[in-house]
């Protein structure tokens, strides 16, 4: 794929990505979407998985769209908030603090408000604390659609987790 056909790829990851955002018309959308713009959101790749120009983005869309396929009792606002917003602390330097809990920090100092689960979710997606899962059907989800997005299934199971949102 040349660069021209990465640039077009990016771009409507870019549009599909900000299109459900809005619609999503949560309070203080527009100021996350003023800084995914200006950030490296849509063109960095990850750290150990999808390296490539626009990766990031990309992962978080392959997370969005399992956890919509396999969201059973998850409000659809609460998972493209959690997905698309998931490794966001990846645009920000490192401060000592893992990247959920940097991108927890990104969108409170944004304005934007996170419910708990939210919070919890994004804050904690790759702690491996078994109370936390249990807990949270939405880290649960999330943990999952992360694993599948990057291959890594070693981290989740989704039938349990399925499990415990359908006994939510």
């Amino acid at each position: 794929m040349d660069m021209v056909e990465k640039v077009n790829d990016m771009n409507e990851t870019k549009d599909r990505i900000l299109g459900i955002l809005r619609a999503t018309g949560r309070p203080g959308i527009e100021a996350v979407i003023t800084y995914l713009e200006s950030s490296s959101y849509f063109t960095r790749g990850c750290y150990g998985h999808h390296k490539e120009y626009g990766g990031l983005a990309a992962h978080s869309l392959e997370v969005y769209d399992y956890m919509s396929a396999h969201a059973v009792a998850t409000s659809s606002e609460s998972v493209a908030v959690v997905a698309l917003f998931h490794d966001l602390g990846k645009t920000a330097r490192r401060d000592g603090t893992g990247h959920g809990h940097r991108s927890v920090r990104i969108l409170e100092e944004l304005g934007f408000g996170l419910t708990p689960a939210e919070r919890k979710a994004i804050g904690n997606h790759h702690d491996r604390n078994p109370l936390d899962y249990a807990t949270c059907p939405l880290l649960c989800l999330l943990s999952a659609g992360d694993c599948s997005s990057t291959g890594s299934w070693k981290r989740a199971n989704p039938d349990k987790c399925r499990r415990r949102q359908s006994n939510k």
